[in-house]
């Protein structure tokens, strides 16, 4: 039988990028699954862990989400009593509550066996290095999106 043909996808950042993220979602859904929260929300929660009192205008740049899908989980993790919300003018700043407190040490842990998995699965190597070239693309796409809208 012969070897599939290389198609137009196999060389697609786009496509690649996009189909790792799904493979890494569910390896991730499945870590976070016992503390019942997603992985996105796991990662705010350590943000808000390391520095209480954040702001959402802070933890939608760190995230790199849009400041309404931050406003969405924090309402949700609020509403889960795992984060309160203090209001001084116009501004939110999110503090951990003690019930997330209780979960900081099994937070972290599922996130340490994530990257155990996946560095496992790539090679810790591999892993760092690939994480850190996707991390640099990253910004200078971003720039040049930021770049873009000024220019508008």
């Amino acid at each position: 039988m012969p070897a599939p043909k290389q198609n137009f996808l196999d060389s697609c950042l786009f496509f690649n990028t996009n189909a790792f993220s799904r493979h890494l979602l569910k390896l991730a859904e499945a870590e976070f699954a016992g503390l019942k929260l997603s992985p996105a929300h796991a990662s705010l929660l350590l943000l808000v862990f390391e520095t209480p009192g954040i702001s959402p205008k802070d933890l939608s740049r760190l995230l790199q989400l849009n400041p309404s899908t931050v406003t969405r989980f924090v309402d949700a993790l609020v509403k889960k009593k795992l984060v309160r919300k203090i209001s001084r003018g116009k501004v939110a700043f999110v503090h951990p509550t003690p019930k997330a407190d209780a979960l900081r040490s099994k937070v972290a842990e599922a996130y340490k066996c994530l990257y155990l998995k996946y560095s496992e699965i790539l090679g810790p190597e591999t892993a760092i290095l690939l994480s850190q070239h996707i991390a640099g693309a990253n910004e200078k796409v971003k720039q040049v999106l930021a770049d873009q809208k000024n220019a508008d």
